[in-house]
């Protein structure tokens, strides 16, 4: 069953970003870790070896894929610089983590993956879907306009701002919430501290 979603949703997207054109997929499948740091003209799909061990692919400064990124299975993906020119999708029990660099167009994550992000920018949308979470690490979050604290998000769309983890980089994306998924914001280590410190001196007043 597993396997005919893969091929579906392989299929589904391949319409959906090429029309009828055809395109073959850059599939990393070895169980082992890729650093691209070169340009990929082409869609780039991250899979789990045949026997059952994650591939692990980091994108850093000077690599730039030029189509979809694609994460399947227990693979992890590690966004540290670089370019996504369209779409980033997870599935699949997937982990990504976002730290720095760009995504052109949207964040789609759904089938139970989780994704972290602590910098970089996302040009479009933010969506989670099928169980799959979210995690933003940041501060003076808002959503359309109104303050918001940490935690789970209550609302199923909006438009979502704020200062991500590496202090540099913004979030200012609309986002779409799956009733069986979630979007978490996360204090950023130095919020988190004040918050504990607060706590302390509560607790010895």
């Amino acid at each position: 069953m597993k396997e005919i979603e893969k091929i579906i949703m392989v299929i589904m997207l391949t319409v959906v970003c090429l029309g009828t054109a055809e395109v073959n997929a850059l599939i990393f499948n070895d169980g082992g870790t890729h650093t691209i740091d070169w340009t990929i003209d082409q869609p780039v799909s991250v899979e789990d070896s045949p026997g059952g061990d994650f591939t692990t692919l980091n994108l850093v400064e000077g690599g730039s894929i030029t189509w979809w990124l694609n994460a399947l299975d227990n693979s992890k993906i590690n966004i540290f610089g670089g370019a996504i020119q369209d779409d980033l999708w997870t599935y699949h029990y997937s982990q990504t983590t976002i730290s720095a660099g760009s995504i052109t167009d949207d964040l789609n994550a759904s089938n139970d993956s989780v994704v972290f992000i602590s910098g970089g920018s996302i040009g479009d949308q933010i969506v989670a879907t099928d169980a799959s979470q979210i995690n933003i690490l940041g501060s003076n979050f808002e959503i359309d306009g109104v303050p918001v604290g940490y935690g789970e998000i209550s609302v199923t769309s909006g438009l979502l701002t704020g200062t991500l983890e590496n202090g540099i980089d913004i979030i200012n994306n609309n986002f779409y919430i799956d009733p069986d998924a979630s979007i978490f914001l996360v204090p950023e280590p130095s919020t988190l501290l004040m918050l504990g410190a607060g706590c302390l001196i509560f607790r010895t007043c």
